[in-house]
C-alpha cells in the first residue's frame, strides 16, 4: 500500500469515493483554507456579498474571523461619507436635515450611496442628540445638561448613545457616576476584545467598542491648579465605566481656569490640548490611556485659541500644526524621529481668496479669519465679518469654495461602511456555535 508522504493532506472520504468511481471533483470538494485563499482575491465587498449568498458553506467561510481579518488588512475601509454638523458660533441656523446632522456621501460612493439610509431618525428623541465622535461604522452621540455645584454650573453629558446608522442599532449609556468637573474630551475607540474581529478586521463594532471621557478637575493638593482625569467605558457583559488611575497623574497639572485649556485636535493616536502660551501641550495617548505634557514651539502658541490653532496629522504620518495669525495661514510639520518643527507651507488669505464667488471687499480688513475645522488634508476657514467657509488644501495651499464640505460650518465626522449584515449575522452564529 502506498505510504502517504509527509506534508500530503489526507483526502476526504467524499473525494476518495469520487476518485474510486471515476467522478470528477467539484468546487464543493475544495477545503476551507483553499476557499479562503480564493476569496481573498475578490475585488470588493459587493463581490464578497454575492459569493456569501451562493451557499451556507461559503457564507460561513467568508464570515470567519480569519477571513475578515485578512481581507480587511488587504482592503482599505470604504469611506461612505461624512456627517456634517453646524457650529452655532458660526451659523445659528439648524442643520439641513431638520435638526439632525447632515450626511454627505464621499466622491467614490456618491453614485451608489443613498443619504437617507444614514439618517439618525431611528434614535429616541433623535433631534436632541449631538455627534461627539465617530470611528469605523459607529457614531458616539451625547446629550448635555447643567450640573450645579458650589463652584458654579458645569455641563456634563448625562447620557450617551453609540449607534450604527446602517444597521439602525443603538445602545444607550449613562454617564460615569459621582464625577464632578468639566468635560474637555469625548472619544470613541476600538474595543479591547481581540476575540471579536469586526468590520474589515478592525476591533470596532456594536459589541466591541470603548469610550474615553476626559474631565478637568481641581487639584486636591495644589491651589489654583487643575488635573486631567480620564474614565473609560468598555462594552460587553463585563464592561462598564472605570476611572483610569494611571491616567490621573498628580504630576500632570493643567490651569485652574478651564478657559485656558483649548482642545487642539487629534493626530497619530493622541489627543492634544493647548494649556499655556509657554508652549505646553497636554497629550492623551489613546493606546496607553495616559497623560503627559510636551512642549511645542512657544512662538506658535502666542495668543492662541481654538479658532486660530489646530493640531492635525497627515497621510505621511507627520504631526502638523495649522496656525492662523494676521490672516496668514501657516503649516508646520514635525517628522518622525525629530523634535524640530519646519515651516512646510503658508498662504496669505486676503490675496488667495480674491475672485472667489461671494467674496466681499470688507473681508479680512478689521478682523482675523477663524479656523472652523481642521482635517488631515484640508482646513476650513471663514472670515469673521460673515460666515463664508472656504477650504485650504494643506499640501498645495490652494483655496476652494466649490467643495461640498464648505456648505457646513462645523465639524465633519467620517463614516465607514460596516461589513454587510448577512456576513456579520453569519459570523455571530459561528461564534455562538463555537462557544
Amino acid at each position: 500500500r502506498r505510504r502517504r508522504r509527509r506534508g500530503d493532506r489526507p483526502k476526504t472520504r467524499t473525494a476518495s469515493r469520487k476518485e474510486a468511481s471515476g467522478l470528477a471533483a467539484t468546487v464543493h470538494d475544495v477545503p476551507d483554507h483553499l476557499l479562503e485563499l480564493i476569496f481573498l482575491r475578490l475585488d470588493s465587498c459587493a463581490t464578497v456579498v454575492r459569493a456569501g449568498s451562493a451557499c451556507k458553506r461559503w457564507c460561513r467561510v467568508l464570515a470567519g474571523a480569519g477571513f475578515l481579518s485578512r481581507f480587511g488588512s488587504l482592503r482599505a475601509p470604504v469611506l461612505a461619507g461624512h456627517y456634517h454638523t453646524v457650529n452655532p458660533f458660526f451659523d445659528s441656523s439648524p442643520p439641513p436635515a431638520g435638526g439632525m446632522p447632515g450626511f454627505v456621501p464621499s466622491a467614490t460612493t456618491a453614485a451608489t450611496v443613498n443619504p437617507r439610509g444614514f439618517s439618525l431618525d431611528f434614535l429616541p428623541d433623535s433631534k436632541t442628540w449631538e455627534i461627539a465622535d465617530s470611528r469605523g461604522s459607529l457614531l458616539l452621540c451625547k446629550k448635555t445638561t447643567p450640573l450645579a455645584s458650589w463652584t458654579g454650573y458645569y455641563y456634563l453629558p448625562d447620557q450617551f448613545i453609540v449607534c450604527e446608522p446602517v444597521t439602525r442599532r443603538h445602545q444607550g449609556i449613562l454617564s460615569p457616576p459621582y464625577l464632578q468637573g468639566e468635560c474637555i474630551g469625548l472619544f470613541l475607540l476600538d474595543g479591547g476584545d481581540d476575540n471579536i474581529r469586526c468590520s474589515g478586521g478592525r476591533r470596532i463594532g456594536m459589541s466591541n467598542f470603548k469610550i474615553l471621557f476626559v474631565l478637568h478637575e481641581f487639584h486636591r493638593w495644589v491651589y489654583g491648579r487643575g488635573v486631567p482625569l480620564a474614565c473609560a467605558f468598555s462594552s460587553g457583559s463585563d464592561g462598564g465605566w472605570r476611572v483610569l488611575q494611571s491616567a490621573a497623574s498628580e504630576n500632570v497639572t493643567v490651569p485652574h481656569n478651564i478657559e485656558q485649556i483649548s482642545f487642539a485636535g487629534r493626530a497619530g493616536g493622541s489627543a492634544y490640548w493647548a494649556i499655556g502660551e509657554d508652549g505646553a501641550m497636554l497629550v492623551l495617548d489613546e493606546a496607553t490611556e495616559g497623560f503627559s505634557v510636551v512642549m511645542f514651539p512657544e512662538d506658535l502658541l502666542r495668543s492662541y485659541d481654538r479658532y486660530n490653532f489646530q493640531v492635525t496629522g497627515g497621510e505621511d504620518g507627520a504631526l502638523r500644526i495649522v496656525r492662523l495669525l494676521n490672516n496668514e495661514l501657516k503649516v508646520f510639520a514635525r517628522r518622525h524621529g525629530s523634535d524640530d518643527w519646519v515651516l512646510e507651507n503658508l498662504v496669505q488669505l486676503p490675496e488667495a481668496t480674491r475672485g472667489l464667488p461671494g467674496r466681499q471687499d470688507r473681508f479680512f480688513r478689521q478682523h482675523e479669519a477663524l479656523i472652523v475645522a481642521a482635517e488631515s488634508t484640508h482646513v476650513l476657514v471663514t472670515p469673521q465679518e460673515k460666515t463664508w467657509p472656504f477650504s485650504v488644501d494643506l499640501e498645495t495651499m490652494e483655496v476652494e469654495r466649490a467643495r461640498e464640505r464648505n456648505k457646513y460650518a462645523g465639524t465633519a465626522f467620517p463614516y465607514e461602511l460596516p461589513w454587510p449584515p448577512v456576513l456579520m449575522a453569519c459570523a455571530e452564529r459561528g461564534r455562538r456555535s463555537r462557544r
